[in-house]
């Protein structure tokens, strides 16, 4: 068993490490998240575009998998636009992973997140629970924001390294977590996010004022990773500066569904060099569905290059 390490975040959550595993919806599982738990931190799933009855049973999946004591530490992250168009009272998916006691919820990317923090927060009183509020943050005025008026319970700050989706505003995450940490000295948990794959980085961020590490990339290299061997491969063979931040990823949504700013990071393929010559939403979306190799969206973020092979998510939590 590893040494525990004491945080704002361990505290909060009577645990004994400070990793946190990323919301990766269609890459998370419950082994994935159970593997987390099990190691001593906090695990995510992402409920991705999931309708409310297949979000709550990968819920009590994952929960199974830790057992009644750790069950609580096992949560949820809903992207806001999802719940703005999808979240319905024939489809109610937050009010269906609330009403299973998860740990905390994680929100992110919408107009109106402070709609659903407080129906977190009335759930709570209603029931006499503590769910916390888990809450991406990308500049350090949203921050502020984030402290002062919606009262998260923890702050994430995403740098720009992040992988899946992030904030072309966003700086590099040592120079956003010193900035944070001073800003907010006396608030909530706050997290470092992007591009952490290595033990150096994670006491390092530590040391700088983090009260805690998001792992996201790092756990898409192993077994329980959603991921398709295909796209896994893909990982295995990126090297540094493979991936990029693009709106050639965003073929596959709406347009404008994603609030302002916010892209996704993936490893770079013909589908950037598509996307830069000019091709149109549907050509990209046709090739993106042919499944050819140079134009599969793999989510990743900039650590990539620092991971050499597939391992359990056991070794690596």
């Amino acid at each position: 068993m590893s040494a525990s390490i004491s945080t704002k975040l361990t505290k909060l959550l009577n645990i004994r490490s400070p990793i946190v595993s990323a919301p990766m919806a269609y890459a998370a599982t419950p082994a994935m998240v159970a593997a987390v738990i099990n190691g001593g931190g906090i695990g995510f799933l992402g409920a991705g575009l999931e309708p409310a009855e297949k979000v709550a049973e990968t819920l009590a999946e994952a929960r199974a998998a830790v057992g009644e004591s750790k069950a609580h530490l096992v949560g949820v992250g809903f992207v806001g636009w999802v719940l703005d168009k999808f979240n319905t009272a024939a489809d109610p998916r937050l009010q269906a992973v609330l009403d299973q006691q998860p740990g905390a919820i994680w929100l992110a990317y919408g107009q109106n997140l402070g709609k659903y923090i407080a129906q977190v927060r009335a759930h709570n009183a209603a029931h006499g629970r503590n769910t916390l509020v888990f809450l991406t943050v990308n500049t350090v005025d949203e921050a502020i924001r984030a402290m002062n008026e919606w009262r998260a319970d923890v702050i994430v700050a995403q740098g720009a390294e992040a992988g899946g989706r992030g904030s072309i505003h966003s700086p590099p995450i040592r120079e956003f977590l010193k900035a944070a940490v001073e800003a907010i000295p006396d608030g909530p948990p706050i997290l470092a996010a992007g591009g952490i794959t290595t033990g150096a980085q994670i006491a390092s961020l530590l040391a700088m004022g983090a009260a805690g590490v998001v792992v996201g990339t790092r756990f898409l290299f192993t077994h329980e990773c959603m991921f398709s061997d295909e796209m896994k491969k893909v990982l295995l063979e990126a090297g540094p500066d493979s991936t990029s931040r693009s709106s050639a990823y965003d073929a596959i949504f709406p347009p404008g569904i994603w609030p302002e700013g916010i892209q996704a990071r993936c490893i770079t393929n013909g589908l950037v060099s598509d996307y830069e010559k000019g091709a149109g939403a549907e050509d990209i979306k046709a090739k993106i569905a042919s499944g050819d190799r140079d134009h599969m969206l793999v989510y990743a973020g900039t650590g990539v290059a620092d991971v050499k092979e597939i391992q359990s998510t056991a070794v690596c939590a």
